[in-house]
C-alpha cells in the first residue's frame, strides 16, 4: 500500500526522503534534494509529496514557488513529479500531483502550472496550455495551467 506525506522541512521524514530523493537517477531528484537541505530557502507554502510504501521510495513531487522555466510570470509549480520504476503504470503521478493541489489549496493558493514536455498526462487533471518555454537546459517545454475557482 502506497502512503503520501505532505511535507515540509520540520515533517520528521524530511531527512529520509531528502536523502532517497537524492538518490535517484533522475537529475530532478538531487536538484530537489540539495534544495531540501537548506530549509531556510522554503517559502511557507512549500511542500514535497512523497509517497512510500514501508520506508520504501514510491515516487515524489514537490509544490515550488519556481520551477525550472526562467524569467517567467507565473508561481506556484507542481514540480519534479517522479515515480520509481517498480510503481510506474498505477495512477501514482496523478495522485501525487493531486495531493500537491489539496497542499496549495489548503494554503489559499487558487491555481497551479506544470511544465512539462509531456502531453496528455496532466491533461487528465484538467491542466490546460498557457504557454511554450525554454526551461534552464534549452529544452522547449509545455507549461500548464489549472484554477481551482
Amino acid at each position: 500500500m502506497i502512503t503520501y506525506h505532505t511535507l515540509t522541512p520540520n515533517s520528521p521524514l524530511w531527512s529520509q526522503a531528502t536523502t532517497q530523493i537524492g538518490d535517484i537517477d533522475w537529475p530532478a531528484g538531487p536538484h530537489l534534494a540539495k534544495r531540501m537541505q537548506t530549509p531556510a530557502v522554503w517559502q511557507p507554502f512549500e511542500r514535497v509529496i512523497y509517497a512510500t510504501t514501508g520506508e520504501q521510495l514510491a515516487g515524489f513531487c514537490a509544490l515550488l514557488a519556481e520551477d525550472i522555466v526562467p524569467d517567467t510570470p507565473y508561481s506556484p509549480f507542481v514540480s519534479s513529479v517522479y515515480v520509481a520504476p517498480d510503481y510506474r503504470h498505477q495512477g501514482i503521478s496523478l495522485r501525487l500531483v493531486q495531493q500537491a493541489e489539496r497542499a496549495a489549496q489548503v494554503t489559499d493558493i487558487t491555481g497551479l502550472y506544470i511544465v512539462t514536455r509531456h502531453v496528455g498526462l496532466y491533461e487528465h487533471l484538467n491542466y490546460a496550455l498557457v504557454d511554450r518555454r525554454e526551461d534552464q537546459f534549452g529544452r522547449l517545454n509545455r507549461v500548464l495551467y489549472k484554477d481551482f475557482t
